[in-house]
């Protein structure tokens, strides 16, 4: 399923005169190539590289913080940044040992603000 999403996403911006069978289906093969070829190398680099390196396991976070910082810099979304710093706060605090529930937290957070805003424009459009 992982390499649909990206097939579908070249596939929808193509002209419709551009969109064939054969065309679908070569961009599936090619991203289920580079998809399980990338993971196949992955585990390759993985198993050469030397028994633990220092400071490694902080990378996927740091891509996690770099394209949070890129997303609110392009939107300003204060709100979403706001609830992300309350979720570190409680979990340095409150729970420093459960960082899944923090991680729960923040997502129903964001989903219950989601939700409101979602709401305010419908009901802003039904009053006019």
């Amino acid at each position: 399923m992982r390499a649909f999403d990206e097939a579908y996403a070249v596939s929808a911006s193509l002209p419709e005169a551009e969109r064939s069978a054969a065309r679908l289906l070569a961009m599936q093969i090619a991203c289920e190539i580079y998809w399980v070829g990338g993971g196949l190398i992955g585990v390759a680099l993985g198993a050469a590289l030397p028994a633990p390196i220092e400071g490694l396991e902080f990378a996927l976070c740091a891509l996690f913080t770099v394209l949070t910082l890129d997303a609110f810099r392009s939107r300003g979304e204060v709100p979403s940044v706001l609830l992300a710093g309350a979720s570190v706060t409680v979990a340095l605090v409150l729970t420093p040992g459960v960082a899944m529930f923090t991680a729960l937290l923040f997502v129903a957070l964001l989903l219950a603000r989601h939700a409101l805003t979602a709401r305010r424009p419908a009901t802003e459009a039904a009053d006019a």
